[in-house]
Order: structure tokens, then C-alpha cells, then sequence
């Protein structure tokens, strides 16, 4: 039974190196990202603005720089349950969650443009399904959105 559970883990592995490929390709522009992001992320999801619209600037750069983290697999399931039940307080729901890393990866995906890849596309995909996954199942077993 250990079997799946490694090999998940290694596929975790595998896309965390293609997303950090990414974002190093992203990085290597100097451009800041963040705007672009929340941009993206209030466009799809309006309803979530209001909610950051308080943060400053620090704040939300603090913010996505966490996201980064979730995304390259850096967060253990307990950091991830303690942000996830301390944002919900604030409002935050699976959707927002899905919304801010689906927003992420096309912000990414706009920067590399011709580089973009299959690959890329499914290390994305997978990272995201996996996050908002056990999101989904913190929130279930607290019976919480």
C-alpha cells in the first residue's frame, strides 16, 4: 500500500522542479508578477476583491509568496490546514483558493508565452487539483465550504 503514496510523492517532486522552472523562467524578467496575479484572480473571481482590497501592498506580496510555497510542495498538510481554517474565518473557500492558483498559473503561463509546454501544463494542473484536494477534504472534515 506504501506504493501509491510514493510514487504520488515522487510525482509532487517532479512537478514542484517543472513550477520552479517556471517561475525562474518568470523571474529571470525582473518583472513583478504580484499585480498581474490579483488582476487575474479579481477579474475571474470579483467577489474575493473585497476581502484583499484591505490588505497592503506587503501584505499581499506576502501572500503570493506563500502561494509559491503551496505550489512548489515547500508546506506540510499542517501548515496547510492552519491557513486554510484561519482564511476561511476571514471568508476564503475552496474556490477562492482555486481561483488565486488558477489565476497564478495563467499569469505564468501569459509570461512564458511560446514556452509554455504540455509539461507545464499538467505539473500546473496537478499542483492545483492537489492543494484545492486537501483544502476540500480540511473542509469537509470540519464542515466547513
Amino acid at each position: 500500500m506504501e506504493e501509491p503514496r510514493e510514487a504520488s510523492k515522487e510525482i509532487v517532486v517532479k512537478d514542484s522542479e517543472v513550477l520552479y522552472s517556471c517561475f525562474e523562467q518568470v523571474a529571470d524578467s525582473g518583472e513583478d508578477i504580484a499585480p498581474a496575479i490579483y488582476g487575474k484572480f479579481f477579474q475571474a473571481m470579483p467577489e474575493a476583491e473585497q476581502h484583499i482590497s484591505i490588505m497592503d501592498e506587503r501584505m499581499r506580496g506576502r501572500m503570493v509568496e506563500q502561494i509559491y510555497s503551496l505550489l512548489l510542495g515547500e508546506a506540510d498538510t499542517d501548515y496547510l490546514k492552519f491557513e486554510a481554517d484561519m482564511h476561511r474565518g476571514y471568508g476564503a473557500n475552496t474556490a477562492f483558493y482555486r481561483g488565486i492558483l488558477e489565476a497564478v498559473k495563467d499569469t505564468v503561463r501569459d509570461r512564458l508565452e511560446d514556452q509554455w509546454s504540455g509539461e507545464f501544463e499538467g505539473a500546473w494542473d496537478r499542483s492545483i487539483e492537489r492543494i484545492t484536494g486537501e483544502i476540500e477534504q480540511f473542509s469537509s472534515a470540519d464542515g466547513g465550504a
